[in-house]
């Protein structure tokens, strides 16, 4: 596949999220919500290596894309205390019922098509990122190791559900890495930020500096910045925008530990 045609493929699927993300009434109380680019890049590109119908592909990758937007919508919920008659308590409330709208709507564009058995491996990779999300919001554990590993699983269910369904392992293998790196780099950009995640707080909450808390996240970036080299390197059909992507994500990656570690 040419970069032309899985380019056509995300700028169809970004402006089909786009109008289902945009109800009127959810876009008047609270922000919309950021579509994960990267993702989107591998399930599309995983997709196009399929022999699918156009209307079944775009179906696959609207469903996952809204599924993960619900996901990322619903971390964005306040857990502070606040009083019931609070705006804050209000925009809460809106935010839950915006996650659970897009959510709702994969089960119906899945039975559309008929791909039943695809919503219950949706319904069961979402069962177990909650399950891990739980987990770290629960902050019960001190191994931080267990937390990261619970926090890939959160990262990697969708698309390794998609692969299974499809039973493409050395493809499931390739976009699970990339998530890795994926979901460790926004950790990592919000950290430099200074801003809020579920991760970055239990890590702070355990009394972590920033510091210990990159080294530790760029400690789990290697096993999958070498088997994403690997698979550059081998016959797997990728097509050059996410090869180019991958490249540059373990570079990046790569460079920044070095500073770092410099540092």
């Amino acid at each position: 596949m040419n970069v032309q045609n899985i380019y056509d493929i995300l700028t169809n699927m970004k402006e089909q999220i786009h109008v289902e993300l945009s109800h009127p009434y959810v876009k008047k109380f609270i922000q919309h919500p950021t579509i994960d680019e990267n993702k989107l890049l591998y399930i599309c590109s995983f997709l196009a290596t399929l022999s699918l119908e156009k209307q079944k592909l775009n179906r696959c990758a609207l469903s996952v894309m809204l599924v993960q937007t619900a996901l990322d919508t619903h971390d964005l919920v306040s857990t502070q205390n606040v009083r019931s008659d609070d705006e804050q308590l209000h925009e809460r409330q809106l935010t839950v019922l915006a996650g659970d709208y897009y959510s709702g709507l994969y089960y119906y564009y899945l039975a559309q098509t008929g791909q039943l058995d695809l919503i219950k491996a949706i319904a069961s990779a979402i069962k177990e990122i909650n399950i891990a999300k739980i987990h770290i919001y629960n902050k019960q554990s001190n191994d931080v190791h267990d937390i990261i590993t619970n926090f890939l699983v959160a990262e990697t269910s969708l698309v390794r559900c998609l692969c299974n369904y499809f039973e493409r392992e050395e493809w499931k293998e390739l976009v699970e890495h990339a998530s890795n790196l994926n979901g460790i780099l926004k950790q990592l950009d919000a950290l430099k930020l200074n801003h809020s995640s579920l991760l970055l707080d239990y890590f702070k909450k355990i009394g972590m500096k920033d510091e210990q808390i990159s080294e530790l996240l760029y400690s789990y970036t290697h096993d999958s910045v070498t088997a994403i080299k690997r698979y550059l390197k081998s016959g797997l059909e990728i097509n050059e925008l996410l090869r180019n992507h991958l490249f540059e994500l373990t570079s990046s990656l790569e460079r920044l530990e070095n500073v770092v570690g410099e540092g």
